[in-house]
């Protein structure tokens, strides 16, 4: 840990400066090896904003503007933080639906931009504002060991501890916004169902961007298998789809369509 403790030091002279993160960066990297790290910020409302990244412009225009279209929504870590969850390591393999690496968030996002693992950690940078670090390997490394996710979680604290301090002096974070009257996610998809879907179907439909399978989802609503392929393919029928990829599609354009609506001043 003496690399860590010297880097640490440095991390927190950089505290309030614009090399902040990187040095920050830098410290993660003396105790776990990754390839890509990003910071986002989420007020609970508007699109999240991306305060650091380490990333090549083409992959960005990936991990940060087409994720910040709507993707966001489908997050598992962004479901942490829509639960309530504030502190501790958010890790992707322990959060994410037992359909999720099948699904299309993770082949249009994920895959895209070859992102295999990753780690996060939440911290509150304002009333109601709070940002993710987290750092991801790509595909040609290795899962997290549960020896590096242990490090990783070791050092959480002092991480939110310093992420607290900088942002809140930056004032990188936007106001929070007023909450809205349903969750995001449920919005834009009675955006896009209109009138033509049962509130059970949207739920269904919810959990399937989500990437649970139909099992998983038969097991949380408490209703059969069967049952949930039948509000699947009556969805789909009434939308007028035959797969997730185009539900995935139809999903993105009512995330932007939404937007933009939520934009237009009263």
């Amino acid at each position: 840990m003496s690399v860590w403790n010297r880097k640490l030091a440095l991390a927190i002279c950089a505290v309030g400066r614009p090399a902040f993160p990187s040095v920050l960066e830098d410290a993660l990297a003396s105790l776990v090896p990754f390839r890509v790290c990003m910071v986002f910020s989420y007020d609970g409302k508007d699109k999240p904003r991306s305060l650091y990244h380490n990333m090549a412009p083409e992959v960005a225009s990936i991990v940060v503007k087409d994720y910040a279209a709507g993707p966001y929504l489908l997050d598992p870590f962004y479901t942490e933080l829509r639960a309530g969850r504030r502190e501790g390591v958010f890790y992707l393999r322990e959060l994410a639906p037992d359909g999720f690496f099948r699904s299309e968030y993770y082949l249009k996002h994920y895959r895209r931009t070859a992102i295999r693992d990753e780690m996060g950690i939440p911290a509150t940078i304002a009333e109601g504002v709070t940002a993710v670090v987290s750092i991801a390997r790509t595909m040609e490394s290795a899962v997290f060991t549960r020896a590096e996710r242990a490090r990783f979680a070791d050092v959480a604290p002092v991480v939110q501890a310093l992420m607290t301090a900088h942002w809140r002096q930056t004032e990188a974070a936007q106001p929070l916004a007023a909450p809205a009257e349903q969750p995001e996610l449920d919005h834009v998809l009675r955006r896009m169902a209109g009138n033509l879907l049962t509130a059970r179907e949207i739920e269904v439909i919810a959990l399937v961007l989500k990437g649970y399978s139909a099992a998983a989802i038969a097991a949380g609503l408490e209703i059969s298998e069967g049952t949930v392929k039948v509000h699947r393919k009556n969805a789909y029928r009434k939308l007028g789809i035959s797969s997730q990829a185009q539900l995935f599609s139809r999903f993105i354009v009512s995330a932007g369509e939404t937007s933009s609506v939520m934009a237009k001043p009263s």
